[in-house]
């Protein structure tokens, strides 16, 4: 039995290719912040307006957007921000830790006394959380 591959069938595969290597790299590159590590900038740095919400998605499962709007409330640009956010039960117990990007270099940096908005999604999370919004305390700050 011989395949005849005809110029649909060749578009296809080239697209399916382009679409795997494409992932491939976005899930390889390394973070690329450019800036110097400056955790004792985190004081000039804010989390407002954190909200949650969820939504279903087309593989039947469900997901938890975390969203805010970073502030940068000092005179140096920031470029990268990661955050620890703390997922509490109803009595405020910690149930899960976990360590987010919310700004890397493949992002704008935010300017001095700017905002911008972020939104991360989660596929799971912790059997018994109280659906506030995480307590995030900042785990690494990048600056220029």
């Amino acid at each position: 039995m011989t395949i005849r591959w005809g110029k649909p069938h060749s578009i296809g595969l080239a697209v399916t290719l382009a679409l795997v290597g494409a992932c491939w790299i976005m899930i390889g590159l390394p973070d690329h912040t450019s800036g110097a590590r400056e955790d004792s900038y985190a004081s000039q740095v804010a989390i407002t307006s954190p909200s949650v919400s969820a939504a279903q998605s087309m593989m039947a499962g469900g997901v938890v957007y975390y969203d805010g709007t970073l502030e940068n409330r000092g005179d140096k640009t920031l470029a990268g921000f990661t955050a620890e956010l703390t997922f509490t039960d109803i009595n405020g117990k910690p149930l899960l830790r976990v360590q987010r990007i919310l700004l890397d270099g493949r992002q704008k940096p935010v300017p001095p006394h700017a905002a911008r908005s972020f939104e991360i999604g989660f596929d799971q999370v912790p059997a018994g959380w109280n659906q506030a919004p995480p307590t995030p305390r900042p785990a690494a700050v990048f600056v220029r």
